[in-house]
This record gives C-alpha cells, structure tokens and sequence, in this order.
C-alpha cells in the first residue's frame, strides 16, 4: 500500500502510487525520492490541477515528471531521456511531453513542488553539470581520480565559461575528455550508451565548447 498521510488513498491514486513506484524501482530511486513524487502527484489530484484534456493524455508523462522534480530537489537528477525509458512499453513518454508537465507541476505547486529543480533548461546548464558527473562516472566504471578531475573541469567550466547546453550535454562530454585524456579506451559510443546523451552532441560540444578551453577545464 502506498505511503500518504490522512485517508487511505482510492484506487486510482493507488495504482498511480504504484506506477511511480515501478518506475522509480527501474531507475533505483530512494523511498524519500518516491514519497516526494507521490505526494507531489497527490498534491495535483487534490487540487484538480492535471493538465486540460482529463487527467493527462499520457499519464506515464505525468508520474515521470513527478520524479523528475522529486529527484532534482533531492540533488539526484536524472535526465529527460531516462525517464522516458522507463514509463513503459504501451505509453512512452516523450521528452517533451515530460518536460512540459515539469513546468506544469512548478507553475501549481510553486516551490512545494521543487520550482527550483523544475527547469534544467530554464537555467544554467553549467550549474548543474556536476549533478551528473558521478552517476555517469560510476556507469563508465571510472575511478575516482578521473572522476574528480571531471568534477573539477566541471567546477571550472562553470566558473569561467558561459557554455548553454544542457547539463547531462555538458557532463557526458567532459566525462568524454577525462577519458581521453587519461588514455581510458572507452569510445564515444560508451559513453553515450552510458549517459544517454547521443554521439552527435558529445562530439559537438567537446569539440566546440571544451576541446578549446582544455588547459583551463584540466590543467
């Protein structure tokens, strides 16, 4: 039975508790991430506050985005992309599908429901880059010297660059330049099957945005 607080909750809002749960189980997400997104999910039902056209065209969109902010506020971010991996095979949730019900869910619920985790697009995609870094090292099996320089090229970056692309773009390609220069011999098809974040964009942003700034990111 799903956690809540007060009544038991009924069956719809059970069965949405459980599929936020499968999915959380699927990306290995804490219980306080979960109950975060559960409550989150409560909190729109309550207030009759779903996107117009019923309850949501694509509810699977809808409990995705719910665990998208839940594990942005935790500090934990996973990626669009991620999310819709794992909405299920019947109702695949689109990107933007996802990232429009997160603007959806910080517009109600305001900071209640993680305003400031909502947008990685809204803000600076350097700021965040370092959210990624450690997960996507650990997928990689990279050590934690490699990492750390990639944190730190992270840190740097952020501090003296204006680079605007996404923050998973941006950690999958500097994780990418701490494995060449480290003379690991993952390719960039590793790391994309990693991170989730295609070759193309790898490749453009290591070669137009840190390739050039190589001494300052890892010097």
């Amino acid at each position: 039975m799903p956690k809540m607080r007060g009544a038991v909750p009924d069956k719809s809002l059970a069965d949405a508790f459980h599929s936020i749960d499968d999915m959380a189980e699927r990306l290995g997400l804490a219980e306080p991430i979960r109950e975060r997104a559960r409550e989150m999910y409560r909190k729109l039902e309550e207030a009759k506050a779903f996107p117009k056209g019923g309850k949501c065209r694509n509810r699977h969109a809808l409990y995705a985005a719910c665990l998208h902010v839940a594990c942005r506020a935790a500090g934990t971010p996973r990626t669009f992309k991620e999310l819709a991996s794992v909405t299920g095979d019947s109702a695949t949730a689109g990107i933007k599908d996802i990232g429009r019900l997160v603007k959806h869910i910080k517009d109600h619920l305001g900071e209640e429901g993680g305003a400031q985790a909502a947008g990685e697009m809204m803000m600076g995609a350097t700021v965040r880059a370092g959210d990624y870094l450690r997960r996507f090292g650990s997928l990689l099996g990279m050590g934690d010297q490699e990492v750390n320089a990639a944190l730190e090229a992270a840190r740097r970056l952020e501090k003296n660059l204006d680079v605007r692309r996404n923050p998973d773009s941006i950690a999958a390609s500097v994780i990418y330049m701490a494995i060449q220069r480290a003379g690991a011999d993952q390719s960039v098809r590793d790391v994309s099957t990693a991170t989730g974040v295609s070759e193309v964009t790898i490749r453009e942003v290591y070669y137009k945005d840190l390739r050039p700034h190589a001494e300052l990111l890892f010097g």
